[in-house]
C-alpha cells in the first residue's frame, strides 16, 4: 500500500513514523512550503512533490494533514482519484464545509477516516473496557479537565499554524474536538450544549484558548468539559461517573494518561499505572493500523466524516452559545 502525505507539519512526523513501522510505502510528501516537504522527505527516505495534481491517482491512501480550513479544497481535488483518505481533526472549521465533504464522500464512494487519536490509546481502551463489562453501570456524568500551556501561551504566535491569523480557529474547534469525540464515543450522542470561552492572546481576539462546556446526552447523562491552553500548570483528568462505579484517567501533562483510577460503589478499588504518554505512546500507530486494516477488509472506519461533522457541530454550538451569553 502506497501512502501520499499532504501537509508536512509536526503531525506528519507522527504518521510517517507509524506508517514506517507498519511497513507502508511512503509514496511522497507535499506541502505548500517546498522546503518543509523536502526536509521531511529526506528524513523518511522518500520524494517531495511540488504539486500533486497528477500524483493523487498513484496513491492507495492519502493522509490529509493540512490546517482544517483548507481540507475541503484538497478533498475536492482528491475525489475521484483516490478513494481512501485519512484526515486529521478537526474535520473543518465550518459546518458548511463539513457537509460538502460528507457529500463528496458519498458521491465518490470514498472511505474516509478522521483522526480522533484518543480512541486508540491504552487508557481509553481500559476505560471503555470497564464500561462495556458493566463495571461502571449506566453513565450518570462524564467529566473532562485538560489544561496546560498551549499555542500562543508564550506570546510567540509564529510557533503554530493554530495562531496564524490566516488559519486560526481556536481551542473549542481545534482541541476540544478530541474531548467531544471522547465523551460521545463512550456516552452516546450529545443533544444539547452550552459554552463559555475566553481568550488571553491580545493580538488574536478570535483565538479562544480557554473553554468550558456543559453537555446533555440523549441517554439522559450530563457532562462537562474544561480546557485551557493558557494554564502554566499542566494536568488532565477525564472519565465517567456511573451508577455502579467511577473511573478516571489522570496525568500530569495536558495529554498524558499515566494512571487509571477506579472505585466501585461496592467498595472495590483499583489503580492501574500506565505509560500512555501521548506523543511517545502507540496512539498514532494503533490509529493508522486500524485505518489500513479497514482499507484491506473493505470496511468503513468508526470515526468517518459524519463523526467529524457531528463533533464540529458541537464545537460551533459552544462558540455560538458563548457569544449569545456574552451579550446578556
Amino acid at each position: 500500500m502506497k501512502a501520499l502525505m499532504i501537509g508536512a507539519g509536526g503531525i506528519a512526523h507522527q504518521h510517517l513514523k507509524a506508517l514506517k513501522t507498519l511497513g507502508t510505502e511512503i509514496y511522497g510528501i507535499y506541502d505548500l512550503d517546498p522546503a518543509k516537504a523536502a526536509a521531511l522527505a529526506a528524513q523518511y527516505g522518500t520524494q517531495a512533490f511540488s504539486e500533486i495534481g497528477d500524483k493523487l491517482q498513484n496513491a492507495d491512501v492519502i493522509f490529509l494533514l493540512t490546517p482544517p480550513s483548507t481540507r475541503l479544497a484538497y478533498l475536492r481535488q482528491i475525489a475521484g482519484k483516490c478513494r481512501n483518505v485519512f484526515m486529521e481533526k478537526p474535520l473543518a472549521i465550518t459546518v458548511e464545509d463539513a457537509l460538502e465533504m460528507e457529500k463528496l464522500e458519498q458521491e465518490y464512494d470514498m472511505n474516509c477516516m478522521v483522526g480522533f487519536t484518543q480512541r486508540f490509546r491504552e487508557g481509553y481502551r481500559l476505560l471503555k473496557g470497564l464500561l462495556d463489562r458493566g463495571e461502571l453501570g449506566e453513565i450518570v456524568q462524564t467529566v473532562v479537565v485538560r489544561i496546560g500551556p498551549g499555542p500562543g501561551s508564550d506570546g510567540n504566535l509564529a510557533s503554530s499554524w493554530r495562531t496564524d491569523p490566516d488559519y486560526v480557529c481556536g481551542m473549542s474547534i481545534e482541541s476540544l474536538s478530541h474531548d467531544i469525540d471522547f465523551v460521545q464515543s463512550l456516552a452516546g450522542e450529545i443533544v444539547s450544549v452550552r459554552g463559555r470561552t475566553k481568550g488571553t492572546v491580545a493580538q488574536l481576539a478570535q483565538f479562544d484558548n480557554n473553554s468550558d462546556a456543559v453537555l446533555s446526552f440523549a441517554s439522559g447523562a450530563i457532562g462537562s468539559i474544561t480546557c485551557s491552553w493558557s494554564s502554566a500548570l499542566a494536568y488532565t483528568m477525564k472519565g465517567i461517573i456511573g451508577t455502579r462505579g467511577t473511573a478516571f484517567l489522570t496525568g500530569d501533562d495536558i495529554w498524558d494518561n499515566t494512571r487509571l483510577v477506579f472505585a466501585g460503589l461496592d467498595g472495590s478499588r483499583k489503580t492501574i499505572e500506565l505509560s500512555d504518554i501521548f506523543n511517545e505512546g502507540e496512539g498514532y500507530l494503533n490509529e493508522d493500523r486500524y485505518f489500513l486494516t479497514c482499507i484491506e477488509k473493505g470496511q468503513k472506519p468508526v470515526c468517518g466524516i459524519r463523526t467529524g461533522r457531528r463533533v464540529l457541530e458541537i464545537s460551533r454550538k459552544i462558540l455560538e452559545t458563548a457569544a449569545e451569553d456574552a451579550m446578556i
